[in-house]
């Protein structure tokens, strides 16, 4: 995407460079006057800015697309999003991101590939992180893959409120030093049932309480995993 946005900023320089070049300044008397014929490097510059517009009103592409596991009919949602996302764009790089059970054939993340895989995406465009069991996780394990590949733009697939939870946390791994400051998350989000966004809500809280000393020094109260419990049985019967 970066690389778009620098074609346009340096067609649109050249573009006022030949502007520039097509003016003829002179001076009559006590006046000053520009002699504004249209000329070569005017249209020269036209064409320029015209291809200028084309770069910025054109499509940006993302270096990536995550898909962070979540249910398992979460995760068919998840994935037609980031499909969706980047089909148009020949080579785009997916990344499945969540911890792989054994059998592994039973994980959400084969199924994840398997759904990417039945839309003929390359297997050389789709990167695992199978480590990952929470939303930490998957930002400090999946994106040290995309910095070795010099990703900055990545689109996250998820439903919103797990998004909002995302870009918490890589916001305070930004404060922390941990991801680069120009790192971009792009929000490619996907309808959310109400059981997963009472879940997300909790989360949300959670994490503020777990991060509270920062990344580096996160802990888990004592009762977050009775309360895991509970928002996930409700969340199923919601």
């Amino acid at each position: 995407m970066r690389n778009k946005l620098s074609k346009g900023i340096f067609f649109l320089a050249l573009s006022f460079l030949f502007l520039l070049v097509s003016f003829s300044p002179r001076l009559s008397g006590g006046t000053i006057g520009v002699n504004t014929h249209i000329s070569l490097s005017f249209i020269i510059s036209i064409i320029f800015f015209f291809l200028a517009i084309l770069v910025f009103v054109a499509r940006q592409t993302l270096d990536a697309i995550m898909i962070p596991t979540g249910t398992f009919e979460a995760d068919k949602r998840r994935t037609e999003r980031a499909y969706e996302e980047g089909k148009e764009e020949k080579g785009q790089i997916y990344l499945i991101s969540g911890r792989i059970d054994k059998p592994i054939k039973t994980s959400q993340v084969y199924a994840i590939y398997k759904q990417l895989r039945s839309h003929d995406i390359r297997l050389g465009n789709i990167i695992i992180e199978g480590k990952s069991a929470n939303t930490l996780e998957n930002v400090l394990f999946s994106l040290e893959k995309l910095k070795k590949r010099g990703a900055h733009d990545v689109g996250i697939a998820s439903n919103p409120i797990h998004l909002d939870r995302f870009e918490y946390v890589i916001k305070k791994a930004k404060e922390e030093g941990i991801i680069d400051k120009d790192f971009r998350v792009h929000r490619l989000e996907v309808p959310e049932t109400p059981g997963e966004h009472i879940y997300g809500v909790v989360s949300n809280w959670l994490y503020r309480y777990e991060l509270r000393k920062g990344l580096a020094h996160a802990e888990k109260p004592w009762f977050h995993k009775w309360i895991k419990k509970i928002i996930s049985y409700i969340a199923e019967k919601t």
